[in-house]
């Protein structure tokens, strides 16, 4: 007997890959994974909302799930700009969105900038202000808003910005907002990192409403102040006169060489900071001292020369004979610097030509007791460090000391009574441009010797001490008549 068997065997299921490597992401959101057929191709998985279906990307250019994890944002962020993908749209989500770290971007940016630092297009203080804006700033605040891609920046990014930066001025809030407005229209606009409709909405950042007296962050110093101060920084140097270190002495007394002639002279900090002796020049133009003409007189009629006063005094004018009775030195210079702001070579006189001289004897003593075969040479950075091969100090130790000599005296100060700013390093080029106007320099040639532009110097004016003025503007001519001049009528018959 033949037994016939049927079999009804079921087609084959589809084998289900097998996962070579998994790994949970973004807290729970999604996956990584990588599988066995190919253990180097990495995909990024997550279940679609009210359904038992996944969407999934290829993660492309990587081997590894640590480079992986990496770039699962990117994809994700894409995600959430669309529906889940049907197979006739898959291509368009196979263009990646361009998109970087926000810390990324920012270290590449900085690079760029200290090439062109180094280039002398822009300069250090340049860099530096740029610097501190995005690295102590713009990054921990995007941090706080969950903001870690560049992408990831829209509309409301920067509406609670104000906020974040409480208890700042207005000056110093506009100044950021300035720097990070150059970061996205400057980098990442232009390699493609941000939407083009964020970086030209004109209500991105809110708006800060500059006044004149948000103007007075260095408000000028009266002239009781800055005798206080003067004098606080030469009792200062005075401390370390016996200081074993002798790098301290030195110190102080370039810190205080850089005060007298930046209040003299009206210069940026960093001017000085760049300026080399060969920049100088120190012409003795004179003057006439009163003592010294009548010792003079004195002494020739006692040898029986008879001689009359001829009535010279000493009305702060340039006496050019040397031999001039009662004349005497008077040391002016003439510096020559170019401005890291604006490009421009100026020449500025001041009448600090004996500090100069003063300073050079000094730093020739220095070099004598520490480095016998040395002595300043011209091409010398004026305010270098001798100690560190002529390098320049560093811009902030400056502002730190300043710091700390006006933490020495605060007591002592009456301050500027147009504003409650304290006094900066900055105030000391306020003082100088304060008082030229004050004494009635004209504005054209200020503008011309402090590199500042005309309507700066016009903000000045309004923020000036009318009374150091008061005299000419209430001065009225007693006794005298006024002039009654007949006016001509050209069409008279």
């Amino acid at each position: 007997m033949i037994r016939w068997v049927f079999s009804c065997d079921r087609l084959p299921r589809r084998p289900i890959p097998k996962i070579h490597q998994k790994e949970t992401v973004l807290e729970g959101k999604g996956v990584i994974l990588s599988y066995s057929k190919s253990p180097h191709v990495y995909y990024y998985r997550e279940l679609i909302p009210g359904t038992k279906t996944y969407r999934t990307k290829k993660i492309e250019g990587v081997d590894n799930i640590e480079d992986g994890k990496k770039k699962v944002l990117d994809i994700y962020s894409e995600f959430r700009g669309r529906p889940p993908s049907t197979p006739s749209t898959q291509r368009s989500l196979d263009k990646k969105l361009r998109t970087q770290s926000i810390e990324q971007s920012v270290e590449n940016f900085l690079q760029h900038l200290h090439e062109k630092q180094d280039s002398g297009i822009i300069t250090w203080g340049t860099y530096r202000k740029k610097r501190s804006v995005l690295i102590n700033h713009l990054i921990p605040y995007l941090k706080g808003k969950g903001i870690t891609k560049t992408r990831q920046i829209d509309d409301d990014t920067f509406t609670d910005y104000l906020i974040y930066r409480k208890n700042k001025t207005k000056l110093t809030i506009h100044n950021d907002i300035t720097v990070i407005k150059n970061f996205l229209s400057e980098w990442l606009l232009k390699k493609r990192l941000i939407e083009p409709e964020v970086v030209m909405n004109k209500k991105l950042f809110p708006m800060v409403r500059i006044q004149m007296s948000d103007l007075m962050s260095n408000p000028p110093i009266t002239d009781r102040d800055w005798k206080t101060i003067n004098t606080e920084i030469r009792r200062w140097v005075k401390e370390s006169t016996n200081n074993p270190n002798h790098r301290s002495h030195l110190w102080r007394t370039v810190f205080w060489t850089f005060t007298l002639i930046m209040k003299n002279g009206g210069f940026r900090p960093e001017e000085l900071m760049k300026l080399r002796w060969n920049q100088i020049e120190i012409v003795d133009v004179g003057r006439i001292s009163e003592t010294m003409k009548q010792e003079e007189i004195e002494d020739l009629r006692s040898e029986g020369i008879e001689i009359e006063d001829d009535g010279t005094i000493d009305d702060g004018g340039w006496v050019d004979s040397t031999k001039t009775i009662g004349r005497e030195q008077r040391l002016i210079s003439y510096i020559t610097v170019k401005s890291g702001k604006t490009g421009s070579i100026r020449e500025v006189p001041t009448n600090s030509g004996s500090v100069f001289v003063r300073f050079k004897d000094y730093l020739n003593r220095y070099y004598r007791d520490h480095y016998s075969n040395r002595e300043v040479k011209g091409n010398d950075l004026v305010f270098g460090n001798i100690n560190n091969e002529c390098k320049p100090y560093s811009y902030s130790m400056y502002g730190l000391y300043w710091s700390t000599i006006i933490g020495r005296v605060k007591d002592k100060l009456e301050g500027n009574k147009f504003t409650d700013e304290n006094y900066t390093i900055y105030s000391m080029r306020s003082t100088f441009i304060t008082n030229k106007l004050t004494e009635g320099l004209d504005i054209f040639l200020l503008s011309r010797i402090t590199g500042h532009d005309v309507k700066v110097l016009i903000k000045h004016y309004e923020r000036m001490d009318i009374r150091k003025r008061s005299e000419e503007i209430t001065k009225i001519d007693y006794g005298k008549r006024r002039k009654d001049q007949p006016v001509i009528n050209l069409f008279d018959n």
